[in-house]
């Protein structure tokens, strides 16, 4: 099947699948890699208008404007399965860090968090510089990227959404940058080798 916009869709047990345009896919690649518009804009030699006009439709499509979630649904569908982990070392995060980690994949915000885990807004605001701060992540979208690559976030259980969107592998170029960039011309293989280490606890 052609993926021609964000609006191609494909039915799978009757219901409809919305798959991303293949740059659609390299730039969630690098919004869950950390990147910036501007830095993912360079990478991809488009303008920076251009890389959020994309977020924007496959936001639309997805039905939310949460970075967060968007590479949570992109995990979810496996459309960045091959987008490989990021060295980190190992951490155990405790039950409340991983219900602060979740709420923040299905796209909530800090004051959402707190009304359903009965917190209060910073002590929300803490959590989640904990979590960004061990998980060496530099936005809500990269920790929760990073949490699916080392197991913190799971998919959840469930039928397979169908037939998904090419993966996108998101390659370090000259070494440079937080494990990976999206190469205009398509997926590309990583340079970095990943290893766990021995955890520490959150």
């Amino acid at each position: 099947m052609t993926i021609t916009g964000p609006e191609t869709i494909e039915r799978a047990a009757g219901q409809p699948v919305v798959l991303p345009t293949w740059r659609q896919l390299q730039v969630l690649s690098g919004v869950a890699r950390g990147y910036k518009n501007v830095e993912i804009a360079g990478h991809l030699h488009v303008a920076r208008p251009t890389v959020q006009r994309h977020v924007d439709r496959l936001g639309k499509s997805l039905g939310t404007g949460e970075r967060a979630q968007m590479v949570a649904i992109g995990y979810e569908r496996g459309w960045l399965a091959r987008l490989s982990p990021e060295p980190r070392e190992w951490v155990v995060l405790t039950g409340r860090s991983q219900d602060v980690l979740r709420l923040i994949a299905d796209g909530k915000s800090n004051e959402q968090i707190a009304d359903e885990l009965y917190l209060s807004v910073n002590t929300v605001k803490s959590h989640v510089r904990r979590i960004l701060n061990v998980l060496q992540a530099r936005h809500r979208a990269h920790a929760v990227a990073l949490a699916y690559q080392h197991g913190h976030l799971r998919r959840r259980p469930g039928p397979a959404p169908g037939r998904h969107g090419p993966g996108v592998a998101a390659g370090a170029r000259g070494g440079r940058g937080p494990g990976g960039t999206p190469e205009p011309g398509g997926p590309t293989t990583p340079g970095l080798q990943h290893q766990h280490q021995r955890g520490r606890v959150l």
